[in-house]
């Protein structure tokens, strides 16, 4: 994992990696964002909350008297490598608030909207960018293909908060599932629009993500429509899913009798049955359980395991006892060893 950190702070200049280079390898494990912001020292964030970082690469939760603080000239320094010193050409992404790096990382950024007839077309005056570090866990998913997967494919939702680890699940789900780890192996697309995934540079995937078949930059919904005309897919795999056509394009594929995974942001289940995307994905009739990951113990920790039939009698006012379904996460570690408990 340190690694993958000192690869995310490639993307920043050599004055602000002098103070990160200092920091011990278990900080590095343990950081999942690189946080930067005009005015004020380097924050990390991970494992331990919000860290400030000082300039001799010491680590606090209070700023430091006397730091280095970041400068507008760094800020549009990083920003220019980040975009590969070409902004022209990351114009779509920019707009959308983020910019993918080599390696699977992701900057977001925070500045002043650029408006046009309503619609943002850009971002200028760049004032904070969050750098998050991509994480490849082997084992991010074995539980989940453990319970969801032992006698064949069926589709899921992963929900989760922000940093819960749902993209790191998708991807060792389509490592396994492609690579023969449940038993055979499934032929799956990996929809990854973001550069998140699968982080294809030339063909070839910077994560391991098996032997799937990697649509990278395309609009969800025509990836989708895409991998079901071309690739025969068993299994479509994607982050993310929030708009009408995306859904739109899940139901094609489910009336195909492809089998999907996919992630929602939802803070906790109640969250998650107020969204209009996720409701719509479980009306869809296209899943049958829901992950909701734990915001506690780091990230790819399971919280439960919901099945989609009581999640719609919950939607639809029918009782409170829908709770009481497979619980794989930290209740179970303390009372079966970390082994999980089927309902």
């Amino acid at each position: 994992m340190s690694l993958k950190f000192d690869e995310a702070t490639g993307c920043l200049t050599a004055a602000l990696r002098q103070s990160l280079d200092l920091l011990d390898e278990s900080a590095k494990k343990n950081t999942w964002e690189i946080r930067l912001r005009i005015g004020s020292p380097i924050m990390l964030f991970g494992s331990g909350g919000l860290l400030f970082v000082s300039g001799s690469g010491r680590l606090g939760k209070l700023p430091p008297g006397g730091g280095r603080l970041i400068s507008r000239h760094d800020m549009e320094a990083v920003f220019s490598k980040l975009c590969d010193y070409s902004i022209h050409s990351h114009e779509d992404d920019i707009k959308n608030g983020f910019v993918s790096v080599e390696g699977g990382h992701r900057a977001g950024i925070c500045g002043a909207a650029v408006i046009n007839n309503g619609l943002i077309k850009g971002i200028r005056s760049i004032s904070s960018i969050n750098l998050r570090v991509a994480r490849e866990n082997p084992a991010a998913a074995s539980e989940i293909c453990g319970e969801l997967f032992p006698n064949g494919l069926r589709s899921v939702i992963i929900a989760g908060a922000p940093s819960t680890g749902k993209t790191t699940i998708l991807r060792d789900l389509a490592r396994r599932l492609s690579s023969g780890f449940t038993g055979r192996a499934y032929k799956v697309a990996l929809i990854d629009e973001r550069g998140e995934l699968a982080a294809s540079r030339y063909g070839r995937s910077s994560f391991d993500v098996g032997f799937s078949d990697v649509f990278t930059g395309y609009p969800k919904g025509e990836a989708i429509i895409s991998a079901l005309r071309s690739m025969s897919p068993e299994m479509i795999i994607c982050d993310e899913v929030s708009h009408t056509m995306e859904i739109d394009a899940i139901r094609q594929g489910f009336n195909s009798g492809v089998c999907f995974a996919v992630s929602v942001h939802a803070s906790d289940i109640k969250d998650m049955l107020k969204r209009p995307a996720a409701k719509e994905l479980l009306f869809s009739g296209a899943f049958e359980n829901t992950v909701m990951l734990s915001p506690l113990g780091g990230p790819c920790r399971t919280e439960k395991i919901y099945r989609t039939d009581e999640l719609l009698n919950e939607i639809r006012g029918g009782g409170n006892d829908f709770f009481d379904v497979c619980d794989v996460g930290a209740e179970n570690d303390a009372d079966s060893g970390g082994k999980s408990k089927t309902a």
